[in-house]
């Protein structure tokens, strides 16, 4: 499909380019018959004034009201050609605008469904290859407690994760179905720390902190839907910053409008992907050579569900280095 769409894009540049050479020469044909059909008119005309009326010399025949007739006539046609020439080339190069813009865009896409296909793979591949290892360990071998405790919690770690995706999945589908949330009151707090929770027990070496007063109000959400931006938002600020390095959230209350905040000390996202990277499928960098996980569908995610709340999501650099999101509902 990618090899296809430049030679589509070039046979329609090609035809549109020909239809215009076309349309150029078709005018100026045109503009050359009005011309001779005024000589015409104009030869016949001296010859009817020629007649009985010799003697009438050329200022007098320019003011008859037949010549003034003449000449309005074949300023009509040439106004008309070139207004028509001007709204067909005008025509012709929006479409070969919208053409381009299609095809640019269809190759995006393919190359992002690509992307998300590699990735996908390779999501459902690895905590599936882990859990099955854990089962075979566990029913070939004679293992002590803590052998098997330590296998069941990997096990469970690795169901989450594919439990994760498959929420994300079905989110992401239901997303594009005019999802609507159902709102109720939300403990902040609460929500956060088990999404830090979760977090930590797949990225042991994260540093999450929840910054949330307990005197915050109840936030009036979806449940399913700020769980999986909360969730999203963590783990995206975790898997793009250097072990260790602190992943803030945040949240405050001003004028009945609740502000929520990630801030990490990653590795920040370029001015000119800050938009982009809230498109379905959208990551930055190559699948095949890049060194974190993910399906490019988390902040697509978070993005929706927060517009589905009326709300508004912004992302800016922090200081001295890493990315803040930061939403209002």
């Amino acid at each position: 499909m990618l090899k296809r769409l430049p030679s589509l894009r070039s046979l329609t540049s090609f035809v549109l380019v020909y239809m215009v050479l076309a349309f150029g020469w078709w005018a100026v044909q045109l503009w050359r018959e009005n011309d001779r059909y005024f000589d015409l008119s104009y030869t016949l005309l001296e010859m009817q004034y020629g007649g009985p009326r010799r003697g009438l010399n050329l200022t007098e025949l320019k003011a008859s009201a037949e010549y003034r007739l003449l000449e309005k006539r074949k300023q009509k046609h040439r106004r008309m050609i070139l207004a028509e020439g001007v709204f067909f080339t005008l025509c012709l190069g929006f479409g070969l605008y919208v053409i381009n813009r299609s095809a640019k865009r269809e190759m995006v896409l393919s190359r992002q469904r690509r992307n998300f296909l590699l990735s996908i793979t390779h999501e459902l591949k690895s905590p599936i290859a882990a859990i099955r290892l854990t089962l075979e360990t566990i029913s070939k071998r004679a293992l002590q407690r803590e052998q098997l405790e330590r296998l069941y919690n990997n096990g469970l770690r690795d169901a989450t994760r594919l439990q994760n995706l498959v929420e994300d999945l079905l989110l992401a589908a239901r997303l594009e179905d005019n999802w609507r949330p159902l709102p109720e009151p939300l403990d902040l707090r609460s929500m956060a720390q088990d999404c830090a929770a979760s977090l930590l027990a797949r990225f042991p070496g994260a540093d999450i902190r929840v910054a949330i007063p307990d005197t915050i109000s109840p936030l009036r959400a979806d449940k399913l839907g700020m769980t999986a931006v909360i969730q999203n938002l963590l783990e995206n600020a975790v898997k793009y910053s250097p072990e260790g390095a602190p992943v803030v959230f945040s949240a405050e209350q001003s004028d009945g409008k609740t502000l929520l905040t990630v801030a990490d000390q990653g590795v920040g996202i370029p001015d000119h992907e800050k938009t982009a990277v809230f498109e379905k499928f959208y990551r930055i960098g190559n699948e095949e050579t890049r060194q974190t996980t993910g399906t490019g569908l988390g902040l697509y995610i978070v993005s929706q569900v927060v517009q589905a709340h009326g709300g508004s999501i912004s992302v800016a650099n922090n200081q001295p280095q890493g990315t803040v999101f930061t939403i209002q509902v």
